[in-house]
């Protein structure tokens, strides 16, 4: 489980997280969802060690410390391979770089999504190279992966073929940490929706029961939240 404990987070006199808390649990797809500028993306970072906070932020009920990161990835939703590498390449360095790198599940998923390994970054349209960063991430043999919008500025096939990959045993008993604005892609695989505003968690919940018990979708509790 990853547990997120009253974070805070300031750029100069501007708060961006003011005392926010939550938990993600391992074998469960979390969403934030939030207006642009609500800190989905900082808090993503906060747990990665990428930005300082004030707060807690505990993975499997231990503090973050250079171990933490054999168990967690964070795949952003900008190229993070030189744009002269080629896939292949790509692939190389993450070998060099991390001991979790599983081959097999890479050469899977370049097969799943129709990729090759001769073709260099920059020649990739933004949904292969959303593609190639989800290939790089998902390869790692890692219990958490933070998602920062897989979906954002693709074509609506390059999204159902990720989409496709939330059902997947690719990502089964893996925890997620998810922000996106295109909740109908996969609101159908989301378990729990943290609504953020304000610095801070205006609602969270579990999404099967949301729908079981009051008949409502992702995008009706939204719009209850954010417009009243």
């Amino acid at each position: 489980m990853i547990e997120v404990k009253q974070i805070s987070k300031k750029y100069g006199r501007k708060k961006i997280l003011d005392g926010m808390s939550f938990t993600a649990n391992k074998g469960e797809i979390t969403c934030l969802i939030g207006i642009n500028g609500v800190g989905k993306t900082t808090t993503l970072k906060a747990i990665m060690g990428l930005t300082p906070y004030r707060g807690e932020i505990l993975i499997d009920n231990e503090k973050i410390d250079n171990r933490s990161y054999e168990k967690i990835t964070f795949i952003p939703d900008a190229p993070i391979m030189l744009p002269q590498m080629t896939i292949k390449q790509a692939m190389v360095f993450m070998s060099d770089f991390y001991t979790t790198w599983n081959q097999s599940r890479a050469n899977e998923l370049l097969d799943f999504f129709k990729l090759e390994e001769s073709t260099r970054i920059s020649d990739l349209s933004k949904g292969n190279t959303a593609k190639v960063n989800l290939m790089l991430g998902l390869s790692l043999d890692v219990d958490y992966i933070l998602m920062d919008e897989p979906f954002s500025g693709i074509d609506i096939f390059s999204r159902e073929q990720i989409a496709d990959v939330f059902a997947s045993h690719l990502i089964e008993d893996r925890g997620v940490i998810i922000t996106t604005h295109e909740i109908g892609d996969i609101e159908h695989l989301i378990d729990k929706v943290i609504l953020l505003g304000n610095g801070n968690v205006l609602k969270e919940f579990n999404t099967e029961e949301m729908r079981e018990e009051e008949g409502k979708s992702v995008v009706d509790v939204m719009r209850e939240v954010y417009q009243g």
